[in-house]
């Protein structure tokens, strides 16, 4: 990991479309995440030279370029978002927007993560920025730290753990230890993107698919039903 990434809103960016893969299969979404009936990995990516490039989410997340300003303008900030803003001042002397659209993006990720990966790992990535502000521009002292936030995935539910669990009966391969996570933040990214229906629907498909026989479950026929559910209550959101 080059330290310059610690620099760049690219990194806010990453957080919410961190890759996933629950299954052996090829495919992916539109939303930057990938599906676990697929076992695909996607993830979104921007500079690492002190400016970042995305397009605005269907949440209406707002898009950043370079940013400059005085950390101070962030009074009232939560601690977390405060720290890293001042780090980004810091590092980045020469950037042109208000401090302030640092903060606001920043309150806006921690939304998201703490509503994808939930608070376990929102905790690591408040731990990170609180870091990043105490140490130097160009130091990687906050290895560790993102390490482990590129390592967390939400606490996965039953029917995540079956779902694992059952691909690894049918395609008679390992899955990594956190394949039920990977899950679980698939069917989180829906509901949140989508609508909290989206993802309820997800879950009910996935509980139908766990019922079916091998065969059936790769080749994810048998609950065509639930499948259409599912396209129903994500393309209206």
């Amino acid at each position: 990991m080059e330290p310059s990434a610690y620099r760049s809103l690219a990194f806010l960016f990453s957080l919410g479309t961190m890759p996933i893969a629950c299954g052996p299969k090829g495919g992916d979404t539109s939303d930057g995440t990938a599906d676990p009936t697929d076992g695909t990995t996607n993830s979104t990516t921007g500079t690492t030279d002190g400016t970042s490039t995305a397009t605005t989410s269907t949440t209406g997340e707002p898009t950043t370029g370079p940013t400059t300003g005085d950390a101070s303008e962030t009074s009232g900030a939560h601690p977390a978002c405060a720290a890293y803003a001042a780090y980004h001042v810091e590092c980045n002397p020469d950037s042109l927007t208000p401090v302030t659209e640092v903060y606001a993006y920043c309150a806006v990720v921690r939304t998201r993560v703490e509503a994808i990966y939930g608070p376990t790992c929102l905790a690591i990535q408040d731990a990170l920025f609180e870091c990043l502000e105490n140490s130097p521009c160009l130091s990687d002292a906050c290895e560790a730290d993102y390490t482990a936030l590129q390592q967390c995935w939400p606490e996965a539910s039953a029917g995540c753990v079956a779902f694992a669990a059952k691909s690894e009966e049918c395609y008679g391969m390992p899955l990594p230890i956190d394949a039920a996570g990977h899950c679980q933040q698939y069917v989180n990214a829906h509901a949140y993107y989508y609508g909290a229906p989206c993802g309820s629907a997800y879950e009910e498909w996935y509980a139908c698919l766990i019922d079916l026989p091998c065969p059936e479950f790769e080749m994810q026929a048998g609950c065509d039903d639930l499948k259409a559910a599912v396209d129903l209550a994500c393309e209206s959101a």
